[in-house]
C-alpha cells in the first residue's frame, strides 16, 4: 500500500475528517517543504512524552509534577463548583466565554439510551468518587442531544442515591442572542419559556 493511501487512511479515522478531507490534509503535507514535515512528525511523537491526563479531572494537558492540569491546581478557582463535560474541547470553549471560575470533569462520552451501561462508556466511578468531596453543586455542560439529556438525568439520580445533597444544574438553554423566533424549533421554544429569567 502506498504512504499516501496509509496516511490517508490514518488521517480519515480522527474526529471531523472523512476520507476526502484526509486526502486533502494529505495533499497538503505533500505541498509543505521538509523542514515542516519533520517538524510535525516531531511533535506528533513528542505528544505523549510532554502530556498525561489529569488525575483529577481527566483532561490531558501539559504534564505536571503533581498530575493535575492547570486548571486544577490553580488554588484561586471555586472548588466547590463542578462542571461536567463531554470532552476536553467543551472545557476550552467554556474557558474563552470568561464566565466560569470553578472545577472540571471530563466524562469521556454520553450513555447510549438503549444499552444503558454507564460504567463501560464514561467515566462513571470516577464522578461518584469526585463528587463525595468538597462539592456543593455539580453542573452538567453536555450536549443539548436526547443522549446529553440522558445522561445528566441519569448521572444526576445516582448521584442523589449515593447520597449527594448538594445543588445539580443544566446549563440553561434557549433561543440564542439575535435569533429570530420564526425560525426557532419547538424544543428551544419549550427550553426557552422554561428557563425564563
Amino acid at each position: 500500500m502506498s504512504p499516501i493511501h496509509t496516511l490517508t487512511e490514518l488521517l480519515a479515522r480522527l474526529p471531523g475528517l472523512g476520507p476526502r478531507q484526509a486526502r486533502r490534509v494529505v495533499q497538503y503535507l505533500l505541498s509543505r517543504d521538509q523542514a515542516y514535515r519533520d517538524t510535525l512528525a516531531k511533535e506528533i511523537q513528542a505528544l505523549a512524552a510532554r502530556t498525561a491526563q489529569c488525575t483529577r479531572c481527566y483532561r490531558y494537558a501539559d504534564a505536571t509534577a503533581l498530575g493535575l492540569c492547570t486548571t486544577c491546581a490553580d488554588g484561586e478557582r471555586d472548588q466547590s463548583t463542578l462542571m461536567v463535560v463531554e470532552h476536553d474541547v467543551d472545557i476550552d470553549a467554556i474557558e474563552a466565554s470568561l464566565t466560569y471560575a470553578g472545577q472540571y470533569f471530563v466524562l469521556g462520552g454520553l450513555m447510549n439510551m438503549v444499552k444503558q451501561r454507564k460504567e463501560k462508556v464514561i467515566r462513571f466511578k470516577e464522578l461518584i468518587r469526585r463528587v463525595n468531596t468538597d462539592v456543593t453543586e455539580v453542573i452538567f455542560a453536555l450536549a443539548t442531544t436526547p443522549e446529553g439529556d440522558f445522561t445528566a438525568k441519569e448521572l444526576s439520580s445516582a448521584l442523589s442515591a449515593g447520597g449527594y445533597t448538594g445543588t445539580v444544574s443544566l446549563l440553561g438553554r434557549g433561543l440564542s442572542i439575535g435569533a429570530e423566533l420564526e425560525y426557532a424549533d419547538p424544543e428551544t421554544l419549550r427550553s426557552a419559556l422554561k428557563n425564563r429569567g
